[in-house]
């Protein structure tokens, strides 16, 4: 999980030179949250960076961002196609990082943090099935609801279920792919998106921001 020093460079130096959206994915910009699908804005980038916060995470976000429409696939064929493991794999290469190719492993890589911690670009890890102890899923946080909530949050992910409310541009029909979906449950208005959000176990943190 080693980052090299070039793609800091790189990083840093794309952090200063971007512009309002991020390049890349030249779809559709509205989605269900009102985000923009681009990635995130550099205003969203000063803001964090005068509270003193990380900014890499916001970076590994807007790349995230470009590889949305992807469809998914298991075995993949890197980049045509994605599964979850994969996907992360590949966005968090971009920066230098060597994550495990294996999702259970890459919910034991890292370091495990509390929600109330959590920030976009971090890994969040699901379970096969709701109460379950066994990992089947992951994904990256894309943003934190505004009250800072799991509800309401939203991740960037592989999805190889029909999860509803996403942003369903890889495979159309069946609305997997790489997506941005909206963590919901039943009755508080939310979009009807449980499916993850029962799943869901922890987070881990593997940026050295």
């Amino acid at each position: 999980m080693k980052k090299s020093f070039v793609s800091l460079v790189m990083g840093t130096f794309a952090l200063f030179m971007g512009c309002a959206t991020t390049v890349g994915y030249n779809g559709n910009a509205q989605d269900y949250g009102g985000n923009n699908v681009n990635g995130h804005t550099m205003g969203e980038i000063q803001s964090y960076m005068r509270m003193g916060l990380p900014v890499m995470g916001l970076l590994v976000t807007r790349e995230a961002a470009t590889y949305i429409g992807t469809p998914y696939a298991s075995p993949p064929n890197v980049p045509a196609t994605f599964d979850c493991s994969s996907f992360i794999n590949y966005v968090y290469a971009r920066f230098g990082y060597a994550l495990p190719s294996v999702t259970s492993a890459i919910g034991n890589s890292g370091k495990r943090i509390s929600w109330e911690e959590a920030l976009p670009g971090d890994i969040l890890i699901f379970s096969r099935t709701r109460g379950s102890t066994v990992i089947d899923h992951a994904a990256i946080l894309w943003k934190k609801s505004d009250n800072g909530e799991l509800v309401g949050s939203w991740i960037i992910h592989a999805a190889s279920v029909n999860t509803g409310q996403s942003m369903h541009r890889g495979n159309p029909t069946s609305r997997t792919g790489v997506v941005l979906t909206e963590l919901g449950r039943r009755g508080d208005g939310i979009p009807d998106n449980e499916y993850f959000y029962q799943r869901y176990m922890y987070t881990i943190r593997v940026l050295k921001n």
